[in-house]
């Protein structure tokens, strides 16, 4: 069968992560695909993610079977994890260092799904969209084994527990699937779908038939989104492209309750700490107000991994301005799609009438959906000479400088932007995002402001 393949592999916006620490393997011949999300602090997480990657493509590589069987992955993702529990003894920089990883081995239409931690594996197959694999924490596993009797403590007190390289041994989650020809998979880091939903992932592999349109998409909306943590992405479609409608979703939970929003509240995790051999356990602490500038892995007793951060400085963060915050990014993301959807029932009519007039905005946009910023920067900016009044040109602008990580020069286009046209409501929102990657968060809040005031005047417009 054949395989087609996109990926992105991207630092993400926040200042705060200056090192990708996610790694992926894409080598078609082999049938062989993989995520990794690193952690540990400093380089420590890069480390160990490049070094899973490594050794799990030599083992794969080395193999002398026709076909990666279930106990070869097995073998490889067991030696990973030693390779990377063995360096991390052996240098006290790499001593907290740990990576998740999500894989899968393609072999005819028989595919194996693997995974450790909570990179995840998602499937698009005749209209049904499924998440193969179960995050690794308490929650999930305490639902999994029917103890449904889950309170509000429990979920923010979600855990990790699993990861390569934490302890010499390590549990991982194997099984084989059979696909048809034109099923889809998306392996995935958490940087893709803390910000977006089961629904809008779906959507976006079921909207765009080449692959890597698909996983620049997911980037892009991301981006969109803030992108407060590194990204990475790996489309693989089986056979020829079909476009169908979604028709079911199913996350691999258990139904009743409330229990389709777990997927939400694991997508918040915001920091690891590794604990010593014999604790077994990988925290994760959804304290907002305690996020370190990265994801970290610090040794701590059993007891210490339980107790709480009193540490008032900790806390010296407004509770009313970031919960303020959290609800405005939520209405906004809530909003982006459906502007998302919006531009594409737009597009399809526009491109769908010969006759229509020619949009100025169309070579700088079809320039930036290709990645080409200088191409794309040269058009807007000529199109803003010639128009002054052209508010869309400024907020391409933005666009392109908020890509290139100048988030100065971004807050100021989208301020053009607004300025000559208030009901640009997305460019409030972009200009948050370039205030946020800044560390600029009660400027970023009060960008989000005015674009909820300026959204209850008017009808959307773009």
């Amino acid at each position: 069968m054949d395989l087609k393949v996109g990926y992105v592999c991207d630092r993400g916006l926040s200042p705060k992560r200056p090192v990708n620490q996610d790694r992926f393997l894409v080598i078609p011949k082999r049938g062989l695909f993989a995520v990794f999300d690193g952690v540990g602090g400093q380089r420590a997480g890069e480390v160990a993610s490049q070094t899973a990657a490594e050794t799990i493509e030599e083992a794969i590589a080395h193999s002398s079977a026709g076909g990666a069987s279930v106990e070869l992955i097995r073998r490889a993702i067991d030696f990973a994890n030693r390779d990377v529990f063995e360096l991390a003894e052996s240098d006290p920089a790499y001593k907290t260092m740990a990576t998740t990883i999500a894989l899968i081995h393609v072999d005819g239409n028989r595919v194996t799904v693997a995974h450790v931690g909570d990179s995840r594996v998602y499937r698009l197959e005749d209209g049904r969209f499924y998440r193969e694999t179960v995050d690794h924490t308490d929650l999930n596993d305490d639902l999994r084994a029917g103890r449904t009797g889950v309170d509000r403590g429990q979920m923010a007190s979600n855990i990790i527990n699993r990861a390569l390289g934490v302890e010499i041994g390590v549990e991982v989650e194997i099984k084989s699937i059979n696909a048809a020809d034109g099923a889809r998979f998306l392996l995935c880091s958490d940087g893709i779908y803390r910000h977006m939903s089961d629904e809008e992932i779906a959507r976006v592999l079921a909207e765009h038939k080449d692959p890597q349109r698909a996983a620049d998409e997911l980037k892009r909306i991301v981006h969109q989104r803030g992108a407060d943590d590194n990204l990475t992405a790996v489309v693989v479609q089986l056979g020829r492209a079909r476009q169908t409608p979604i028709i079911a979703i199913d996350d691999g939970l258990p139904k009743g309750g409330d229990l389709r929003s777990i997927g939400a509240q694991s997508g918040a995790a915001s920091a690891v700490s590794r604990v010593p051999q014999g604790g077994g356990r990988i925290r994760v602490d959804f304290n907002r107000d305690s996020v370190e500038p990265e994801r970290r892995l610090e040794r701590r007793s059993p007891l210490e991994t339980r107790e709480t951060d009193s540490n008032p400085a900790r806390r010296s963060i407004s509770r009313p301005l970031m919960y303020t915050l959290l609800v405005l990014v939520l209405v906004a993301g809530a909003f982006y799609a459906g502007l998302r959807t919006a531009d594409l029932i737009k597009n399809g009519s526009s491109a769908s009438n010969a006759n229509r007039d020619f949009d100025p905005l169309q070579p700088g946009r079809e320039a930036f959906e290709k990645g080409d910023y200088k191409l794309a920067a040269s058009e807007f900016e000529l199109l803003s000479k010639q128009e002054p009044s052209n508010a869309r040109a400024h907020y391409w602008l933005g666009r392109i400088h908020l890509e290139r990580r100048e988030y100065e020069l971004a807050v100021k286009s989208f301020e053009e932007a607004t300025a000559k046209q208030p009901s640009l409501h997305d460019a409030y929102i972009q200009q948050a995002a370039a205030y946020e990657a800044m560390g600029e968060k009660t400027k970023a809040a009060a960008a989000l402001l005015r674009y909820a005031e300026e959204r209850s005047k008017q009808p959307v417009e773009r």
